[in-house]
């Protein structure tokens, strides 16, 4: 619970967004829904006190965040270079085709 504490100190508002999976994971749904559905049932029995974990969806995360009626921020600069295991990461994702980035920037 820790780790969802500590997560949940960054968000504006009461609902956490936790994503399963990864790029190459979860190549067997039954059981991974399985497994999901284990954790939540777990979870909910042991801590629906503190957090409600369900299955949701993006728009539904979205919807729930706009009843808290808050303004965002929004972000401007690129996030890369990332990180995601050690000696891990993801440069040049960022700086290739700068051109085209920046015009997609100013088009949105």
């Amino acid at each position: 619970m820790e780790h969802l504490d500590e997560r949940a100190e960054h968000y504006v508002t009461d609902d956490l967004l936790v994503l399963m999976g990864q790029d190459f994971r979860y190549m067997d749904a039954e059981q991974n829904y399985r497994a999901m559905d284990n954790m939540i049932e777990y979870m909910n029995a042991h801590f629906s006190d503190k957090y409600n974990f369900v299955y949701s969806t993006p728009s539904n995360y979205i919807d729930a965040l706009a009843k808290h009626n808050v303004t965002w921020t929004t972000k401007q600069d690129d996030m890369f270079p990332y990180g995601d295991a050690p000696d891990a990461y993801w440069t040049g994702y960022g700086s290739s085709r700068p051109n085209l980035k920046e015009n997609v920037r100013q088009a949105s």
